[in-house]
């Protein structure tokens, strides 16, 4: 396995889960990974599933920056 050259779908998910849960500590991986599934869920259809793992990624990342900003200002408030 490599993280810059993944040999498929699933090695390239696993690696972005991976650093997703590195980038948000706070957010516990088993939630990550259902935003993940979530997510990759609505690639189902998908013809061309190249770049599925970054469109994947990439939605839960901003997901997880919305929640964390969220958390954050209830906790203020709170």
């Amino acid at each position: 396995m490599s993280v810059t050259n993944p040999r498929d779908e699933y090695e390239a998910l696993v690696y972005a889960t991976e650093r997703l849960a590195h980038h948000f500590p706070s957010i516990p991986e088993d939630e990550i990974l259902q935003l993940v599934a979530a997510e990759l869920a609505a690639f189902d259809h998908a013809k061309v599933r190249t770049y599925v793992p970054v469109l994947v990624e990439g939605t839960v990342l901003r997901r997880l920056r919305r929640l964390t900003l969220e958390r954050s200002a209830h906790d203020l408030i709170a």
